[in-house]
């Protein structure tokens, strides 16, 4: 599907993934940028988490992906959910909820006051295209 993105462009090439598809594109994409111990957690009882693991430098790793359309953003709700989880569940010193759309000003500002990195469609299709996340750096 990445070879797509080059005809395509990266964000088109994501919109035409299937959810599973997504979560291996942004599973891809940590270990990529060093992460190990990577395991896509995806089924009905995941606990708001997709991806968990561990960044290069040993920290422990939980990320949420939400394949949504463009003009559907992720709301407080599921910023709050995935908050609670990703701290007191897994215990992760690194949290990213990562989106093809973009986040509410609600869910934004729970994510920078609970030191979620919420990756917005901008910034995924940077990611994606080759720039490191600072979270994992």
């Amino acid at each position: 599907r990445l070879r797509k993105c080059e005809r395509e462009g990266v964000m088109a090439a994501m919109d035409a993934m299937t959810w599973r598809e997504f979560e291996r594109h942004i599973a891809a994409l940590c270990e990529r940028d060093g992460c190990t111990d990577l395991a896509i957690t995806s089924t009905n009882s995941d606990l708001s988490a997709d991806i968990v693991g561990l960044t290069a430098d040993g920290r422990g790793l939980v990320v949420q992906c939400k394949s949504f359309a463009p003009f559907r953003p992720v709301q407080s709700g599921d910023m709050q959910k995935f908050i609670g989880m990703a701290r007191l569940e897994y215990r992760a010193d690194v949290a990213i909820f990562v989106t093809t759309s973009t986040f509410t000003q609600a869910a934004t500002d729970l994510a920078a006051r609970h030191g979620v990195t919420a990756v917005h469609r901008g910034l995924l299709e940077a990611w994606s295209s080759g720039v490191k996340l600072q979270a994992l750096r």
